[in-house]
Parts: structure tokens; sequence; C-alpha cells
């Protein structure tokens, strides 16, 4: 067992499940912190608070909205304005530009960074000399619409929950302006009423996922990419690049809503720096995104994707492919909903899908050791390709 290996094996089995906010995910922070610090960084914790379970305000919403629907022929203005706020404040919450998060009870987290400045100790010109390599460590909750019989169909799921919440919002607007035309509104409602029903089962989903899913020992996700993190830390750690600052940021509760890599966007913003995130790598064939984002694609850091595709043309041995990924938020969406820097080094299966994703198989013996040797040996070489190497 290589160390990779053994980072994995730590934070998936000895340590195991690691929810959003939870114990566990403390003890794997301090994990990436003491490893780091062995490397010879001197290692910063920052910490913020979040909610544990984006469950929370998907139910907030969906509640908001069926609300909004049961108090329709009652008073339809009032329910079309209640309605039509919470789509858009929902549409803002999926791009990661407004969280209901701010108003919740909240609970601590925390990101874990290490710099290693570059060997001449040039600081004179910040203009992209900086590269984040970052990897959340905490673990999702399993839930159904995750389960591998139905997994497939999360996207189709996601949109459908979409057009339902659009359809509430639209029909209580056209209802109010038909009762203000003195014409009958009350046949709105009824189509209404089987988007109410899919928005209903929706809730139920969540809430069986909250009170009975069990959390995952995440070792795909994302003990991988901690592992590939420590592992690239360590190696340049003997060799410090001449011309490019590497920082190494593990970020907690990213499965919550990616509130780590948020609050660190949120003190350290994206100018002049890349960003390479690292998730889900340890099963399937390994990828690039060239683009990220549930609704609106957001495209990958061109110069960043076309450094990668040199990397994998010029090792032939190098399984890795490119792609779009719009299936839930990495961390690296939100920097690039920001006009930041980043790209995603990932893997899927066939179906395009992140292999046992959220579900408890998500286990150290389902994660392909060589997945990590190569996305190290990728990592490493776009690294001293963003340096000029």
């Amino acid at each position: 067992m290589n160390s990779m290996q053994r980072h994995l094996h730590h934070l998936s089995v000895n340590i195991g499940p690691r929810g959003s906010t939870s114990a566990n995910e403390r003890l794997a922070a301090n994990y990436i912190e003491r490893k780091l610090a062995g490397f010879g960084y001197t290692v910063k914790t920052e910490s913020f608070t979040t909610i544990p379970s984006f469950s929370l305000i998907q139910l907030i919403f969906i509640f908001g909205l069926l609300a909004s629907f049961g108090t329709f022929l009652i008073q339809p203005g009032l329910s079309s304005m209640l309605a039509i706020g919470l789509l858009i404040l929902y549409l803002l919450d999926v791009d990661t530009r407004f969280s209901l998060a701010r108003f919740l009870p909240r609970k601590s987290s925390q990101n874990v960074r290490a710099l290693l400045p570059n060997s001449q100790n040039n600081h004179s010109q910040r203009q992209q000399t900086k590269v984040v390599l970052m990897a959340h460590y905490d673990s999702s909750r399993a839930g159904l619409n995750f389960h591998p019989k139905l997994v497939s169909g999360f996207r189709s799921s996601f949109f459908l929950l979409i057009i339902s919440m659009g359809i509430i919002a639209l029909g209580t607007l056209s209802g109010t302006l038909l009762q203000l035309l003195g014409r009958s509104h009350a046949w709105v409602f009824y189509a209404m009423t089987p988007f109410a029903l899919y928005l209903l089962v929706v809730a139920l989903l969540l809430i069986h996922r909250e009170l009975w899913g069990q959390i995952t020992p995440g070792a795909n996700d994302n003990a991988s990419g901690v592992s590939v993190l420590l592992g690239v830390a360590k190696e340049l750690r003997k060799n410090p690049l001449k011309n490019l600052d590497v920082e190494f940021v593990a970020t907690g509760a990213e499965e919550a809503g990616t509130f780590g890599c948020l609050d660190y966007l949120k003190r350290h913003g994206v100018k002049d720096t890349y960003f390479i995130n690292l998730d889900n790598l340890g099963a399937g064939k390994l990828f690039i995104t060239t683009s990220e984002g549930i609704l609106k694609k957001y495209k990958a850091d061109s110069r960043l994707v076309a450094l990668a595709q040199e990397c994998i043309y010029s090792v032939p041995t190098l399984p890795v492919q490119s792609g779009g990924y719009h299936l839930l938020t990495t961390d690296a969406t939100p920097i690039m909903v920001r006009g930041g820097k980043a790209i995603s080094i990932m893997a899927k299966d066939e179906q395009g899908l992140l292999p046992n994703w959220h579900w408890i198989t998500d286990t150290a013996e389902n994660v392909e050791s060589s997945n990590l040797s190569h996305a190290k040996t990728l990592v490493v070489r776009l690294i001293k390709r963003l340096n000029g190497v």
C-alpha cells in the first residue's frame, strides 16, 4: 500500500463517514493538517459556519412553493409573489450566487491551507503566480435518488424539479392575472396539481435522506481527491517551483453546498489564481472538465484545459479524457461562476456518472489505485507546465 492509498484508507476506513460539520469531518481535517505539517508546510486552518446538509435548503424552497400552491385559490396575488420570489432565489442558489444558509442555524466546519512559495521568493509581480490545488474531505449522506438503479435519471429528475417549480410560479401568476380580468382561475389550480405532487415526492425523498440515509465512507468522494492532493504536496515540497506559488486547500462542507470553497473565495477571491479541483478520482475513467454548472454551463479556463490536454497527449499511457460535468456543483463551479480560472479533474463510468456516487458502496475496496497514480502524474505535470517547465 503506497502513501496515497494509506491516506485514502485512513480517511474512509479508520475515520470513516465524514458528514459536513461532523466530528469525523474535524478528525479528517486534523489528519490533513498533520500530514501537511509533516511534509514541512506551515498549515493554516480557517473556520467557518454552515448548515450540515443541502437537503435543508431544498426543503425550504419546495415547501414554500407547495404553500404557494395551497393558498392559490384563496389569495392568488400573494401566492404568485411567493412562488416567483422563491423560484428566483432557488435559481440563484443553484448558481451558487445566493444561499439561505446564512439565515439558518449553522455549525462549524473548516478549510485546511498550506502554501508552497516559489523557490525564488519573487512576489513583486503577482499576476497569475499562484495555483490552488483543492479537494474536499467531507462525505455525503446517501439518498434514494442516488440509488444505483435510479441515479442514471438524476439529471432528468432535477430538470423536472425545476420545470415543476417554474410551472407553479407561472401558474400562480397567470391565475392572478385572470382574476384581475374577472375570469375564472380555478382551472389553473388543477393544471398545477401534478407538478405540485412531484414537488411533494421530492420533499419526501429528501426527508427520507435526512432521517434514514447513511453518511457514506466517502472513499471515492472524496478521500481519493485528498489523497492525490497530499501526494502532490509531498512531491512538490522537495522541489519548489521557480515562478509559481502553489497552495493546497482541503475544503470542508462541500457536500452541504460547496460552502468551504465559498468561504475561501470570500476571504481570498479569484484574482491572479489558477484553481485545480480534485473530486471523485478513484473509480472509472479520469477526465478533465471543460465546463461545469447545473443549469447554465460555465467554461473551464481555456489555458488550464489546453495545458492539461498537452499533458495527456505527451504521455500516451495516461488514460485521461475531457468533457463537461453538469450533474451537481463541484468546488470548481463557484469559481467559474465568479469568473475565476478553474478546472476539475474527476473520473466517471461509461454512463457518464460518478461510480458509487453518494451511496454506501463508496468504500476503499471500490477505489482503483492506478487512478490515484495517474491523477497525481497529471496534476504534477499540469502545475509544472503552468510554471513554464
